[in-house]
């Protein structure tokens, strides 16, 4: 008996609905991890380590501009910044999240003393908000060198570390002062034959208040 089109419409549909209904639970949607073990601690201190570590999750692009022109000013009194950093090479201070000891705080103390607006906070990006992401090629006294993850740049890992710039040389050395190298020992000291050698999976980022 001859199918009419419309009943042969009507199966096809009913088919291809069933179809996907029982499509199984292994074809639905990875659902991503958030657990808390992947989550930054809050009592993870930053300080400098060349150990390198397995760091799990996608690389995020940076969507910050890098500013190529080496003319671009310091929005600060370099001098007085570098001054207070200076007159600390020797002394120590507490570590610990948020501690004055921490290389990123030294480094906020040294820049504010110079009337730097450096006010961001929370993350190796975000704490530069207001700067402007320089190149090795163009960095000069008061910027900071962060050193950032690849794979996860918004993170506070081992390996992170921050340094001021006091001098630039035309080697392609700088003279610099950080903080809480080695770490936990809150020591501000001073190199004045200094390359960026961040370790594996890490960057040297340039950053200008």
């Amino acid at each position: 008996m001859p199918v009419s089109a419309k009943a042969f419409v009507v199966g096809l549909v009913a088919s291809v609905t069933f179809a996907f209904g029982a499509a199984p639970a292994a074809a639905s949607t990875p659902v991503e991890d958030f657990a808390p073990a992947a989550i930054q601690p809050a009592t993870v201190s930053q300080s400098l380590s060349t150990t390198e570590d397995t760091l799990a999750g996608a690389e995020i692009e940076s969507v910050l501009h890098i500013e190529e022109v080496g003319d671009v000013p310091s929005g600060f009194d370099v001098k007085k910044t570098i001054e207070l950093a200076e007159s600390e090479v020797g002394t120590s201070r507490p570590t610990g999240w948020s501690a004055p000891g921490e290389c990123i705080m030294s480094a906020q103390r040294w820049i504010r003393a110079g009337g730097g607006a450096w006010g961001g906070g929370g993350n190796p990006v975000t704490n530069y908000d207001g700067a402007t992401r320089m190149t090795l090629a163009t960095a000069k006294p008061g910027d900071v060198i962060q050193y950032e993850n690849i794979d996860s740049p918004t993170s506070w890992v081992t390996g992170v570390h921050t340094v001021l710039i006091t001098e630039v040389h035309g080697d392609g050395t700088f003279t610099i002062i950080e903080s809480n190298n080695p770490g936990g020992s809150g020591l501000v000291s001073k190199d004045e034959n200094w390359t960026p050698k961040p370790p594996s999976g890490f960057q040297a980022v340039v950053w200008r208040f």
